[in-house]
């Protein structure tokens, strides 16, 4: 009797990524995977992706967006298709990502293995050295609302075998389309950055496991979409949206705390900055803080006054206290 394999869809979100994006392509159907749709989402780029793509890769749906909508809304117009094309699984990749031959296979199987899981990631290192890793499972700080750190290597090679982790990388993230289903699509509202972390958050709270598979499966070239890990545009969506992430997930005493580190914080990586003379990075971190305090979602954003940079007296500091706490606790939560 012939094997009936499953179908999965693979979503992948393109801006201005043209090279990474074919590389990643190459790498998706090197895995020859029988019942494989690719959907690539191109973000309204304009280094003709969308053309070199579709002369490379006949088979591909490729959508094409009029604009930007960041990596929340461009990954849920693709995902927003796949379920209508009703898979039974879909794996989230990024267009910076190459993987292994392998990779569906054996995540396939991990989600198959316990009907609680929700998600699943590999190992993923960065492109150029395997034997530096990317993702590892990461740790939220619910104090301050960071991702604090990877889990230790040891404890994962330790666990040998699956390790219950607080959300998984989408980077590259598999599951079935059930559990895309109960759980929900991306919150554009962060438009980029702590969206995986939010989605992870909703998942386990409705019982599902974030699970790493701890082997490496993934190389990962990071960030080229906003610039590099360390572009202004990152630093901008990282501090902004982790105050929106505490908002709407942290219990009463965890947003307590956060409103005492959030300005204390921000104004020590400010600092920071300046003295690597990285005025522009410095400055999307205060703009992201003032941005954050006025609610500013999507991809809104609004300078912080100069006058609040410069002075850091009692007033300005008891000042931003108050709007933080009024950021935290009293505006409407971002999807509720």
């Amino acid at each position: 009797m012939a094997q009936t394999y499953s179908r999965v869809a693979v979503i992948i979100l393109n801006w201005n990524g043209k090279e990474d994006t074919l590389l990643c392509l190459d790498s998706v159907y090197k895995m020859k995977y029988p019942r494989l749709e690719v959907i690539v989402v191109d973000n309204g780029s304009s280094d003709n992706s969308a053309i070199a793509i579709r002369e490379r890769f006949k088979d591909v749906v490729l959508i094409e967006n009029k604009e930007n909508l960041g990596f929340c809304g461009g990954n849920n117009i693709g995902i927003r298709y796949a379920l209508s094309q009703k898979p039974d699984y879909l794996l989230i990749l990024n267009n910076d990502a190459v993987a292994e031959p392998s990779l569906i296979q054996e995540l396939k199987a991990v989600v198959d293995s316990d009907p609680l899981i929700g998600a699943v990631s590999p190992i993923i290192t960065f492109y150029h050295n395997q034997e530096l890793i990317y993702f590892l499972g990461t740790k939220i700080d619910w104090g301050n609302g960071d991702f604090c750190s990877q889990y230790p290597r040891q404890y994962i090679e330790s666990a040998k075998g699956l390790v219950d982790i607080d959300f998984t990388g989408w980077c590259a993230t598999f599951m079935k389309r059930e559990v895309m289903e109960k759980v929900g699509l991306l919150d554009e509202e962060f438009f980029a950055y702590y969206d995986d972390a939010d989605w992870g958050t909703r998942c386990k709270a409705r019982g599902l496991r974030t699970v790493l598979y701890p082997k490496k499966l993934v190389r990962h070239k990071v960030s080229g979409s906003t610039g590099g890990s360390f572009s202004p545009s990152v630093y901008f969506y990282l501090f902004r949206n982790r105050l929106f992430f505490i908002r709407k997930h942290a219990h009463f005493l965890r947003k307590l705390q956060f409103s005492f580190c959030y300005v204390r914080d921000s104004y020590k990586q400010y600092d920071s900055l300046l003295r690597d003379n990285q005025q522009e990075r410095a400055r999307a971190v205060m703009d992201a803080v003032w941005s954050a305090l006025n609610n500013c979602l999507f991809d809104k954003r609004v300078p912080m006054p100069e006058e609040f940079k410069s002075s850091r007296n009692i007033f300005t500091l008891m000042f931003l206290w108050g709007l933080t706490l009024k950021a935290v606790f009293g505006l409407k939560s971002a999807t509720r």
